[in-house]
């Protein structure tokens, strides 16, 4: 069986390596490009970083996304902003093989004309992977990965044959399932992911300077959530429990529980020297870092969008898409202040 990653970064750099590892009878193919895959072209192999230790995994390369021909499976873990380049430079190569999106956002529409639905798998990963440097990738936090039918199909036949391959995996904490409302469960990471790009506007940790200090927590966390739970209610779509840490309502409930004093104090406690030492890092904030253009568009312009649709609007979310797009106009690894974030947000709602 060829399993090819096209557009091989954080996360499908680290799935690929641990599937050639735990199932080296597969063929595996990445795809890659930048920096990081001139480093993994040039040792033929990706060091991966995590509770295994670390560890280098030979494995095949390209640049050519035409090379993923004859591929039983193909990952499509590019940005999503890249998504139809790299669906028009695969071409026909994909073939009849069954196409895997594991990205930001929501972009079934994207595959349209280049993958009929019925060989589509939507995916959504908790599990949040760095590339420390090129070449060399990290599993920052360990989480499920669920797999769904795209947009117009019901079928998760496709699903469990992906999931069926990536449980051969055999890493304590990585977690596979399929899952019929693929939607609602995208749409709950959507939700984490807008949250942690606002705080990425000041690359403030997410958890210790964000979600831990009260005015980011209020003045800014909240009421993203707030805004996007309407904008899913009003257009119908049921947000879907994501199992384990990284679920909506689970941090919903830490929001919450930070507010009450004396408990407030022993959560900060307790979470802060776990993420002090190994932060939740967001694809956006490496993306200002080095100057590249960013998926906020797929990310919080998504609610814009989808408030739009339906005839109401999202000014936190579109607040965030502005300030996003303006530090991209900067020069690399500049940033807001948090209070500047907190400032321009709370302006919204004032009254």
């Amino acid at each position: 069986m060829k399993v090819s990653f096209l557009g091989a970064g954080a996360i499908g750099s680290m799935f690929a390596a641990l599937l050639r590892k735990h199932a080296p009878e597969l063929d595996v193919l990445v795809v890659v490009r930048g920096a990081h895959g001139e480093a993994v072209a040039e040792r033929g192999e990706i060091e991966i970083v995590g509770p295994w230790g670390e560890e280098r995994v030979p494995i095949a390369w390209s640049y050519d996304p035409q090379d993923v021909v004859g591929s039983d499976i193909v990952f499509v873990t590019v940005k999503s902003q890249a998504t139809k380049p790299a669906l028009e430079q695969a071409g026909e190569a994909l073939g009849d093989a069954l196409v895997v999106s594991i990205q930001n956002g929501i972009n079934d529409h994207q595959y349209d004309g280049f993958v009929p639905v019925d060989r589509l798998v939507m995916g959504m990963t908790t599990t949040n992977m760095a590339v420390l440097a090129p070449g060399r990738v990290s599993m920052q936090l360990d989480g499920c990965t669920l797999f769904g039918p795209a947009i117009g199909s019901s079928s998760t036949a496709g699903a469990q044959q992906v999931v069926d391959l990536l449980r051969r995996i055999d890493v304590p904490g990585l977690d596979f399932d399929a899952q019929t409302n693929i939607l609602g469960v995208r749409y709950n990471k959507l939700i984490i992911n807008a949250l942690g790009y606002a705080s990425c506007l000041s690359a403030s940790n997410f958890i210790t300077e964000a979600l831990c200090y009260r005015p980011w927590r209020e003045g800014v966390g909240l009421l993203i959530v707030q805004e996007c739970k309407r904008v899913l209610a009003a257009a119908g779509i049921e947000i879907e429990k994501i199992p384990g840490r990284s679920d909506l309502s689970r941090i919903e409930n830490l929001m919450l529980a930070l507010k009450m004093p004396i408990l407030g104090k022993m959560v900060q406690m307790a979470i802060k020297g776990k993420f002090e030492r190994s932060p939740i890092v967001f694809s956006l904030y490496q993306d200002l870092q080095r100057g590249k253009p960013t998926e906020v568009e797929h990310i919080n312009g998504q609610i814009v969008r989808l408030a739009s649709s339906v005839g109401t609007q999202a000014p936190v979310n579109a607040e965030i898409v502005a300030m996003t797009h303006e530090l991209e106009e900067r020069p690399g690894d500049t940033f807001f202040s948090r209070q500047d974030v907190i400032d321009r947000i709370t302006k919204l709602t004032a009254t």
